[in-house]
């Protein structure tokens, strides 16, 4: 009877925990009639590519992995039956057909996405997610990666992620033009719910003819394209695209809302269903930031999403010789320097000012809890200290009754005739030479 008691007490502490809690999906093919043309698993690829080289995570994961966040993937869907994102993807939401489930992928974009972010290892194949501790949330905003997105739409899956829990909401789709609903779920997610957005800033910058002289020359000065949507928001980091020389990605726009700089060609990642393929695409770069995002936060939980901004660009490494540029923002991505170092704020080589940190957290000094602490310990030793020295004082007070006594004379000088005071040092004799 208490066996069974127990077991239907345990059966129904299992489903509130089932239903409170998101579990990773149980991912299958698309559902009917949703891929009409769905892109053909990839192959198997083992080299392991130039960014896995570059940022070298091996040195990260023995301090961090990401574990405890969860990136939301705002793309095409990601495809949870691959076997580096296995266990990895929760169900998500399709905002395209509004109904729940965007763990599959018709195009592999939003997988390749989510791979870069959080693949495991497997054998066979070099490539692995920079975070693999993270789960992904899905939403599906798009078909296809290169069709419009409805504002709307991409509002709504904004305000889905910031409400489900997810720490960083990476968008990999651009509007070329403001729109209020995706203004306010922004900063709904930003100021509200305490998320780091990270966006693309586009994919169109109008490349120019091979005659004329290099992008960026004196006679060929770099021009700013139109903002882009959501990464020209305030306090959204707008993410463009480098390739392994560390020169920008032709395509990838160019304008005041570049913070920072990732990969973005020759990108190996996850296609859907199995296998990798090459990808030229500026829109995958905020993948890498939001794994470097997850693994700081991971590591340092008590950081605000501001904190979290600073330290991932402040930590950049500088492109083209120095400060801030509309070309590369404050430069590429180092994940390792961002979840190793903390930087003061004010460093007169990190080129123009950042945003301030917050001033409470454990790496930039004593905090002001701390500092009372330290003032009230200090205060009760002093008057402890003063209280050992004064005890023969008291002790006397109290034997004479708390009387005054006599003054205690001076003891007498030693005898020390007086001419040894005034006289003179002997002179070393003059050279009469």
């Amino acid at each position: 009877m208490h066996r069974q008691r127990w077991s239907a007490a345990a059966a129904a502490l299992l489903a509130v925990t089932a239903w409170l809690v998101p579990t990773t999906a149980a991912a299958g093919p698309p559902p009917p009639g949703v891929c009409d043309t769905p892109e053909p698993p990839g192959s198997v690829i083992a080299d392991r590519p130039w960014p896995q080289r570059l940022f070298d995570a091996q040195r990260i994961w023995p301090l961090t992995t990401g574990t405890g966040i969860t990136v939301a993937v705002l793309d095409t869907g990601v495809d949870g039956a691959h076997p580096q994102l296995s266990g990895q993807v929760l169900p998500g939401f399709d905002f395209v057909r509004n109904t729940p489930g965007a763990d599959f992928d018709c195009t592999s974009h939003g997988t390749a996405v989510a791979s870069l972010i959080a693949a495991k290892h497997i054998d066979g194949t070099a490539f692995e997610g920079l975070a693999q501790g993270v789960k992904i949330l899905p939403l599906r905003v798009t078909d296809k990666p290169d069709s419009p997105v409805n504002p709307d739409v991409l509002a709504q899956a904004i305000r889905y992620a910031a409400d489900q829990g997810a720490k960083i909401i990476n968008i990999s789709v651009a509007l070329d033009k403001d729109a209020q609903p995706l203004s306010q779920a922004v900063d709904y997610a930003i100021t509200t719910k305490g998320c780091l957005v990270v966006a693309t800033v586009g994919a169109h910058h109008p490349t120019t003819d091979a005659e004329l002289p290099p992008i960026g020359s004196a006679r060929n000065p770099v021009p700013n394209d139109p903002s882009s949507y959501p990464a020209a928001y305030e306090n959204v980091l707008g993410v463009a695209a480098v390739d392994d020389h560390q020169s920008r990605v032709p395509t990838s726009q160019v304008g005041s809302y570049v913070d920072l700089s990732a990969p973005g060609a020759q990108i190996l990642a996850a296609t859907r269903a199995s296998g990798h393929q090459s990808f030229k695409d500026p829109t995958l770069a905020p993948a890498f930031v939001s794994a470097a995002a997850a693994l700081l936060w991971s590591s340092q939980p008590y950081l605000k999403n501001s904190d979290v901004s600073w330290r991932l660009r402040i930590t950049s490494d500088r492109i083209a010789g120095g400060g801030r540029s509309n070309e590369f923002g404050y430069g590429m991505l180092d994940p390792y320097r961002a979840v190793t170092e903390a930087p003061p704020r004010e460093n007169p080589a990190s080129g123009p000012a950042l945003p301030p940190a917050s001033a409470t957290t454990p790496s930039s000094g004593w905090s002001s809890a701390a500092l009372t602490g330290l003032a009230v310990a200090l205060t009760v030793l002093l008057a402890t200290a003063a209280l050992f020295a004064l005890r023969p004082a008291i002790r006397r007070g109290r034997e004479r009754g708390w009387r005054p006594g006599e003054p205690t004379p001076p003891a007498p000088p030693a005898d020390t005739p007086e001419h040894l005071f005034f006289t003179p040092a002997a002179r070393a004799p003059r050279d009469s030479g």
